[in-house]
This record gives C-alpha cells, sequence and structure tokens, in this order.
C-alpha cells in the first residue's frame, strides 16, 4: 500500500479504492481530483484487483502557452490500475476512450 504496513487479513474494497486514489495522487503530476468509479476482484484466490479512475488535471495545451483563465481548464482523464494481494500497484495505463466500460 504505497509503503505502508499491508493490511490485517483480507483486503476490502474500501482498501484497494484508498490505495488506488493514493498511488494517482502521487503519481499524477498537478492532479486536482481522484474519483475510483470502479473496483474489482480479479482473482479471488490470489487478491489481484482491478480498478478504474477518474483523474481531473490541468490541460497542458493551456499550461504550454502560459495562457490565463478564470478558471481552471481541466481535462478528465481514464486510468486502470492493478493491484496485487498485498495492494501494491504492478501496473497502471491511461485508458483509450474506446476501451472505457467494454469489459
Amino acid at each position: 500500500m504505497n509503503g505502508k504496513e499491508a493490511p490485517m487479513g483480507r483486503a476490502t474494497i474500501t482498501d484497494a479504492q484508498s490505495a488506488v486514489r493514493s498511488f494517482l495522487e502521487q503519481a499524477v503530476p498537478g492532479q486536482r481530483l481522484v474519483h475510483v468509479t470502479k473496483v474489482s476482484k480479479r482473482d479471488a484466490d490470489g487478491g489481484l484487483w482491478e480498478a478504474e479512475a477518474d483523474v481531473w488535471q490541468p490541460n497542458p495545451t493551456i499550461q504550454a502557452l502560459r495562457l490565463e483563465t478564470q478558471r481552471p481548464v481541466l481535462d478528465q482523464c481514464h486510468y486502470l490500475v492493478r493491484l496485487d494481494a498485498l495492494l501494491n500497484v504492478v501496473a497502471y495505463e491511461l485508458a483509450q476512450d474506446g476501451m472505457r466500460d467494454e469489459r
């Protein structure tokens, strides 16, 4: 769980959700909000987890051009995250638009 002690006993969905949120808050630079939308156990015996999350982060084009805006312009990015039985992140990726909700 990102350098913390492993949870006692079996991990719960809440534990997995917290691990994903914490990881993405650290891994995505400048993120403003992380919302975990789906958590599922991929392997009941091995304890493998898969999660989906939406991350709102500043628009890189607006930042690169140094444009002044009244409100932050945020992009919504959809991430897939895989966790092992100890809730360590073993893989993550930025999901393609067509991949969302196909499983």
